[in-house]
């Protein structure tokens, strides 16, 4: 793994690296770029219990920390809420070395139980709401928790999940009474409610969070990787590894208030939790899922001053008719990662959204956190996500040789960071096939650097289709289809046939548009090469397969297009 900063923290670039830009460096010799070599904000030999229960004792008590469904939540409330949910499972044999899981969506009482998780030394596995027996079998069947964090109406999925993995964990139910009634008579019988950790004890203002042995290799939690286009798998992070890249990701101070609709299940909404809170910010959570019109509501009636949107969500957004209507004087930063952001996307925002609001681009992924990000005082380039991060080298490679290549010169992203994840949970062969003897991380994504430092993503290694011996880039067709007026999204697969990819894009039409395939064929016909043609073909869709984050989730668009093609009926057109 990599190396550690060194103590003295001087601000530097990779040594032998000349300045390329405000904040990047190159060394021509070794073809490495790389961010600003700056010490670790906080001291990364605490546990991640201490810096935050620590940021919230700091803060004022009666400010408010959290704006959930159920109403506001100030540091003082929050602080004592972790304290007794930490008290609780210590008294319950519960701490170092316990392996516990979460499944919930972004509900009020989500943050104390990671907070008195990250106090005690438990690790937490986060899963998605969205996922079905299979997928919580397969997590389980990795992490193996023996205590399960749960909503109420997911209880069932989840035990049936638990069953086929072999586990039979002691279970911990968010929801109310209400959430019970609904669920049916007996739901949730015999399990605990959270309600019962969280009564007050009148010791709370005892608890100090007890010092971890090692907090460079205690894992505080088990993220998932993407998913996207595969099973998952587990992502280990460390308290010191959560410490060194996670709280100065985005500039936040108390006067800001932060939305992402993400779960703690991707690594943007455990960000958000962990930016929010050390920094003193305030976070609006919801349980309800994403929709355009509920992210405006929000964004107006809380005076969002920083929002995190995948690129998919974002034109979600702005395409909505009651976008230009809406309130956004008050939003400073808005976010855009996850997936590619297109020309055309950054400039609809830029024309919707007030001069005042900065729109940065990022670019990051579960196994190193943030890897580049545009900014304000570097003019936006079309398709950049910006300069390596503080903490962060990185360098294109060829894929076939490994060797490292110039600027301009595409290949695969290799990135290493001073503080590196743990590796995927319980699978040492992933772990070297993904990261080096020293240290360096195979992204899987295609891309390039220019003269200035700025970096572009091309596409992904594995979603590259090839057709007659030719390379297709997936976002390529994607940028130009979305050009065409009635298109509002689209996604582009290879159909496999014997030795071939044909490509084949599934689009939702704009509300009201009546677009049809030969439209489609004939405004690409002009604007690409013959062996790019869409020869899968082109199919429509009401909706398109999406992660709760936001994500389009390419394989399930494949399946459905070829069952589809397998002559299955389907529940949409």
């Amino acid at each position: 793994m990599a190396s550690r900063v060194s103590e003295s923290g001087a601000a530097q670039g990779h040594p032998g690296a000349v300045p390329r830009g405000r904040t990047c460096f190159y060394d021509p010799a070794s073809r490495v770029w790389s961010g600003l070599r700056t010490a670790p904000r906080h001291d990364v030999g605490q546990s991640l219990g201490q810096l935050v229960l620590g940021a919230l004792r700091a803060c004022d008590p009666g400010h408010v920390t959290q704006i959930g469904d159920t109403g506001p939540v100030t540091c003082g409330q929050m602080y004592e809420r972790a304290a007794r949910v930490a008290q609780w499972l210590t008294g319950h044999g519960y701490g170092e070395g316990t392996m516990a899981a979460l499944a919930s969506r972004n509900g009020e009482h989500v943050a104390p139980v990671m907070f008195a998780c990250f106090a005690l030394g438990i690790t937490v596995n986060p899963l998605d709401a969205a996922f079905d027996t299979g997928d919580f079998a397969h997590m389980f069947g990795i992490t193996r928790p023996v205590l399960l964090f749960c909503e109420q109406d997911l209880l069932a999925t989840v035990l049936a999940g638990a069953a086929r993995a072999g586990i039979d964990p002691r279970i911990v139910l968010f929801g109310s009474a209400e959430h019970q009634e609904a669920a049916g008579a007996g739901a949730g019988a015999g399990h605990l409610r959270i309600e019962e950790l969280l009564q007050p004890s009148g010791r709370e203002h005892l608890f100090v969070p007890p010092t971890l042995g090692d907090p460079a290799r205690q894992l505080a939690v088990i993220l998932c990787s993407s998913g996207t286009t595969g099973l998952p798998k587990g992502v280990s992070y460390t308290h010191a590894f959560c410490i060194a890249n996670l709280p100065t990701l985005w500039r936040t101070t108390a006067d800001d208030r932060l939305l992402a609709f993400s779960s703690l299940y991707w690594l943007s909404g455990f960000a958000t939790l962990i930016v929010g809170t050390v920094n003193m910010a305030t976070r609006i959570i919801t349980r309800r899922p994403f929709s355009s019109e509920y992210a405006l509501d929000l964004l107006a009636r809380h005076r969002v001053t920083l929002a995190f949107f995948p690129p998919f969500h974002a034109n979600l957004v702005v395409s909505d008719p009651r976008a230009p209507a809406t309130d956004m004087s008050a939003l400073k930063t808005l976010l855009c990662g996850g997936a590619s952001v297109s020309a055309d996307l950054y400039r609809r925002l830029q024309s919707w959204l007030p001069r005042t609001t900065e729109i940065q681009i990022g670019y990051g992924m579960s196994e190193s956190s943030l890897i580049a990000l545009t900014d304000r005082d570097v003019p936006y380039r079309d398709g950049t996500v910006g300069s390596p991060q503080p903490l962060t080298e990185v360098k294109i490679v060829d894929a076939d040789t490994g060797r490292a290549l110039e600027p301009g010169e595409h290949g695969e992203i290799l990135l290493r960071v001073q503080y590196p994840f743990a590796g995927y949970y319980d699978n040492p062969e992933e772990t070297a096939a993904t990261v080096t003897s020293d240290g360096w991380i195979s992204t899987g994504d295609i891309g390039h650097f220019d003269p200035d430092g700025l970096l572009y993503i091309v596409a992904r290694r594995k979603e590259i289709i090839k057709y007659a011996n030719y390379q297709i880039l997936p976002a390529e067709l994607e940028t130009l289809i979305k050009l065409l007026p009635g298109v509002l999204e689209c996604c582009v697969v290879g159909i496999p046939i014997p030795g071939s990819d044909l490509p084949a894009a599934a689009i939702i039409r704009s509300p009201g548009a009546t677009l049809d395939e030969a439209t489609v064929h004939d405004f690409m016909r002009s604007r690409v090469a013959d062996y790019k043609r869409l020869r899968g073909g082109i199919y429509f869709f009401d909706t398109l397969p999406v992660t709760p984050s936001g994500k389009v989730m390419r394989r399930k668009c494949l399946e459905t297009i070829l069952a589809i093609r397998a002559g299955e009926p389907q529940t949409q057109t």
